[in-house]
């Protein structure tokens, strides 16, 4: 099927998020700045269908809503499809107004997290979108876009959320896509510079230039932070040879790093075996990192991983309370989780470790149970973050029986507490965040890891220097964060206030 009727061009946006202020805009130089992988599949099946197509990237260039609508008029699209999570949904609706009320004829239509988890919500509170897409959007946009171009009736498009008279409708979900290899290769060319301007996150590549990849779908674990709108729990992943194809041709680009951005890369252990054997075979020169469940991978399968060139893998640890993970990540023990975390480093892999503080059921007795954890636990780097009940999640349904949770989407980006425990306070949160941070921080080994990590890719070290000189400007005169960092020893009672 190619591009027919009055639908020729096609822009794609990632609005900004809201993070800080804008005295905090240098903190861009840590993060990524490359479109999502969807946005880059997207672009993809729009050019093999005929579409003329453009991305804007306004999540990792920073640009305001005003600077992404003048582009987007000047580049005047039929139809301007938005790519949004919850912090970043309502400036997809200012970009929307401004491009509507120049351009009134342009079709505009959102997809991604947000609306695929509260459709309806969605589009009653931002008139400016025409149109959502849930799921999945690499069939189901182009079926509707089809129909739109030769003048059919949309209404009844499997996963299309519209407008009837004063309702918002939401229509079935489109099925999931089962054979990801006969999708097209992601449209990196169209990524201004890809890949010696992208730029990923700080610390969280061995080489440069770095690219990203996503090679499965799914998870079938139910952590209750976790929204599996867009792609459910059923796996589904690209072949062996697929990835090879993929990864070859990021070679060939010049790319030496690969991050796996799958919600689970290692969820099964014969695939991982089967990939890393055809990383072996082909010699190719590139190392990379995964995300991985600490239940998963045994020694042998790390020392695989490690010998076809990964170099770190990030584990959702969410807390070191034995009674938090009983609340909000089942199936894990804290003993599996600290041989797993072993095991990685004894393989030779960086160890990393996504945490969150201010679950539901929290209390300073776990989160000094945590603080314990991060002062000995086998990681290199960590990351911690505010727990946000996001729409769609298992937690948000009931999230109100569990303490105050002031849901405001734009500041709902997991550095803000909009929930706080019962028992708790936001201030008493604040200080136990960057008590947390300092703790793990402050330790020899990790310090001495980080260094090496500088060393050996001289471009963190500006990125470093930088995001840290403005993070602790604006944080000095932050009471919590004071006492956080002075209180790293202290008893967690005292820190309440």
């Amino acid at each position: 099927m190619s591009a027919r009727g009055s639908i020729r061009r096609v822009a794609l946006v990632e609005p900004p998020y809201v993070f800080w202020d804008r005295s905090m805009d240098r903190l861009r130089q840590s993060e990524e700045s490359i479109p999502g992988f969807g946005m880059l599949m997207l672009a993809a099946v729009a050019r093999a269908r005929g579409y003329e197509v453009r991305i804007f990237d306004a999540k990792g260039s920073g640009e305001s809503p005003d600077r992404i609508a003048t582009g987007l008029l000047a580049f005047a699209p039929d139809v301007v499809g938005f790519s949004a999570t919850t912090v970043s949904i309502a400036n997809a609706d200012r970009i929307a107004q401004r491009v509507k009320a120049a351009a009134p004829q342009t079709i505009t239509v959102v997809g991604g997290a947000h609306v695929s988890a509260v459709p309806e919500r969605t589009l009653a509170a931002f008139p400016a979108l025409d149109y959502g897409m849930i799921g999945e959007g690499e069939l189901s946009f182009f079926e509707f876009l089809a129909r739109l171009g030769d003048g059919g009736g949309v209404g009844d498009c499997a996963g299309l959320v519209h407008r009837r008279g004063e309702e918002v409708v939401a229509n079935r979900r489109a099925p999931y896509i089962t054979d990801l290899d006969a999708l097209p290769r992601p449209a990196w060319d169209l990524v201004r510079g890809f890949p010696h301007r992208f730029h990923p996150s700080l610390l969280s590549y061995r080489r440069s230039p770095v690219a990203t990849l996503v090679t499965s779908r799914g998870c079938p674990f139910s952590c209750s932070f976790c929204d599996r709108s867009t792609s459910g729990k059923l796996g589904r992943y690209h072949s062996t040879e697929s990835v090879l194809r993929h990864c070859r041709h990021l070679v060939d680009l010049g790319v030496r790093h690969i991050i796996f951005y799958d919600d689970l890369f290692t969820v099964k252990r014969q695939r991982v075996v089967e990939i890393c054997e055809g990383f072996l075979a082909a010699g190719l020169d590139f190392t990379w990192s995964c995300n991985s469940h600490p239940n998963l991978l045994d020694f042998e399968t790390l020392r695989l991983m490690k010998r076809a060139g990964c170099w770190q893998i990030a584990y959702g640890i969410e807390s070191g309370s034995q009674r938090i993970l009983d609340v909000v990540k089942r199936e894990v023990r804290l003993p599996r989780m600290r041989e797993t975390l072993r095991m990685t480093r004894a393989a030779g892999i960086r160890a990393k470790g996504y945490l969150m503080i201010g679950h539901p059921t929290e209390t300073f007795e776990t989160l000094e149970e945590t603080a314990e954890f991060l002062r000995v636990v086998e990681l290199d780097l960590c990351q911690i973050t505010k727990f946000t009940p996001y729409p769609g999640t298992p937690a948000y349904p009931t999230i109100r029986a569990h303490g105050a949770f002031t849901e405001d989407w734009e500041r709902m980006n997991a550095m803000n507490f909009v929930f706080v425990p019962s028992g708790l306070s936001e201030a008493a949160l604040e200080t136990q965040f960057h008590r947390l941070y300092s703790i793990f921080y402050s330790r020899l080994d990790v310090l001495r890891g980080i260094a090496r990590m500088v060393l050996e890719e001289p471009r963190f070290l500006r990125q470093l220097g930088s995001s840290a000189w403005v993070y602790l400007k604006s944080q000095l005169p932050n009471r919590h964060f004071r006492r956080g960092i002075l209180g790293r020893r202290c008893p967690t009672e005292s820190l309440a206030s």
